[in-house]
């Protein structure tokens, strides 16, 4: 039986796995790896995940159970379409802030798209999704002239996905010694006014 407020083991070999993923890569993850980091046997990992290709599409399948209720969230607050955009990107920055490790999965996209089983994943339910999201908060903000039409929803909505990844790589690099939030928010506020 599970203790109510702790991880299932299933989970804890997830959260395993992103840590090693942070530290060294996909490349540097293995079944005897994460066997290792739990102090489980593989054999024990086997009763959870029938491959490490398994426990890869869990990683990217935690990384998006939070997507939804973010979106939902977002669309029932009663505030400007610039707030909305900034508020759905705070979300995400502070789980990023609040589990560092959650990172490396933005930060290794290119390598997740060569597996077979991920590769929907990461271009439909990720790339895709948070940037249409994004794209459609803009476009109702330039339909009521809210938000700037200097560039396209879509340009804009680029821009900043590529802004916000771009500063995450830096803040992983500097040892994550600032608050990301802040720097994603503030870039990101500086894009959106760019616009006006």
């Amino acid at each position: 039986m599970q203790l109510k407020g702790f991880p299932s083991r299933r989970d804890s070999i997830i959260f395993a796995a992103i840590e090693i993923i942070s530290d060294n890569g996909i490349q540097g993850l293995s079944t005897k790896e994460i066997a290792n980091k739990q102090g489980i046997s593989e054999s024990i990992l086997y009763k959870h995940f029938k491959s490490l290709d398994d426990v890869i599409v869990a990683i990217v399948e935690y990384f998006l159970r939070f997507d939804s209720m973010i979106e939902n969230t977002v669309l029932r607050r009663r505030i400007t379409y610039r707030e909305k955009i900034l508020e759905y990107i705070r979300s995400f920055v502070e789980l990023y802030e609040s589990y560092p490790a959650l990172t490396a999965i933005i930060l290794n996209y290119e390598t997740l798209l060569h597996h077979v089983n991920t590769r929907h994943l990461i271009v439909n339910d990720i790339i895709d999704a948070r940037i249409g999201f994004i794209r459609k908060l803009i476009e109702d903000g330039q339909q009521i002239c809210e938000i700037g039409s200097c560039y396209t929803s879509e340009e804009l909505a680029i821009i900043i996905a590529g802004t916000i990844e771009r500063i995450i790589l830096d803040w992983k690099l500097a040892g994550y010694c600032y608050s990301l939030k802040d720097r994603v928010l503030m870039i990101t506020s500086k894009i959106l006014n760019s616009c006006q």
